[in-house]
């Protein structure tokens, strides 16, 4: 199946323009537009859907030249042609330095059909390069934004050579501008000073035996801040270097710090409130026989005083104080076990 073109021709002999359909038409169906202004053609450009663009170099009104520098402003990725008889090899060469993608001589139109076959050609090739860079600078976009987002940072570690590559947000994380070439030994003056023997050991363990490694340390920012970062890498399947993750963890540290401390006023409280329930409950329990003792008490004193002391009731009375001292002591021994 032949393929379908639609070309702009900028051209002011309708004779011409059928000539050059006809020549490609050998190897393809085209749709071709003939304009010969500069208002159409803009206007033709402005509405699209054209694959190739053929122009004259020299028309009535309008010039190549001008229509070129046009279109690689309206439509920089669409290939430009010039099918001129009028056009000699100095104007050519000029006009591929301005932007053109090829010229063929009207004398010579048996050159057109490869030249426009190369020309679509190179501009999918080129549009699907456009396509890919656009798409890694959203793929690039997207990874740096949500390693802000997550607070991760990544990088490369090369052993053999030592080298070291950090993302954007692995230097805000270390606050270290992205100018500065990242080494080991920028990493231990960061980390603070009571993890850095440990950190280093874990970094010349990781080297020599080319093992993973997960850990956590804190770094000692330059102001006196303290910052909690977790580090993973592995060693890929084949290679010297390392492939890892920095993760600033202060923000769930301080969490977990705050949780453990209102955990711990809460227990505080919590025992406060129980000792002070279990003071009232002894409270209660307790002042009950010693009301009684006190009341027997009175009562026993009252009878011995009297006129003629009524032992009977005297000694029902302490044997009252006796039985309610025992049971107070119950309610003490009871609480205490």
């Amino acid at each position: 199946m032949k393929p379908l073109w639609h070309i702009l021709h900028l051209e002011d002999d309708p004779s011409d323009s059928e000539l050059v359909q006809a020549r490609l038409e050998v190897d393809c169906v085209c749709h071709v537009a003939r304009v010969e202004t500069e208002v159409d053609f803009c206007a033709s450009l402005d509405r699209g859907g054209y694959d190739l663009i053929l122009a004259d170099y020299t028309l009535p009104s309008f010039d190549g030249l001008s229509a070129l520098k046009i279109a690689l402003g309206k439509r920089p990725e669409m290939p430009f042609i010039f099918v001129s008889g009028t056009l000699d090899e100095e104007l050519a060469i000029e006009a591929l330095k301005i932007g053109a993608t090829d010229y063929v001589f009207k004398t010579g139109l048996s050159r057109l059909l490869p030249s426009v076959q190369r020309a679509l050609r190179e501009g999918e090739e080129k549009a699907e390069r456009k396509r890919a860079e656009e798409a890694l600078r959203r793929s690039e976009a997207y990874l740096a934004e949500a390693q802000r987002l997550s607070h991760t940072g990544s990088f490369g570690w090369d052993v053999s050579s030592g080298d070291i590559y950090w993302t954007q947000e692995t230097f805000r994380i270390f606050e270290l501008e992205p100018v500065t070439k990242p080494t080991l030994e920028r990493v231990l003056q960061r980390t603070h000073p009571e993890d850095r023997s440990t950190v280093g050991q874990l970094i010349d363990s990781a080297s020599r035996e080319r093992k993973g490694f997960d850990f956590e340390h804190r770094l000692l920012m330059p102001d006196g801040a303290v910052k909690y970062i977790r580090v993973v890498a592995h060693p890929p399947t084949s290679g010297p270097a390392f492939v890892g993750a920095v993760t600033d963890i202060t923000e769930s540290k301080r969490a977990e710090e705050a949780l453990r401390t209102s955990q711990a006023e809460l227990a505080h409280v919590t025992r406060i409130m129980t000792m002070g329930e279990l003071a009232a409950s002894i409270a209660h329990e307790v002042n009950q026989p010693l009301s009684a003792i006190v009341a027997s008490g009175s009562a026993c004193i009252r009878w011995l005083d009297g006129p003629v002391p009524n032992l009977a009731d005297a000694r029902e009375a302490a044997q009252r104080i006796v039985r309610d001292g025992k049971r107070a002591g119950e309610v003490i021994a009871r609480i205490a076990h």
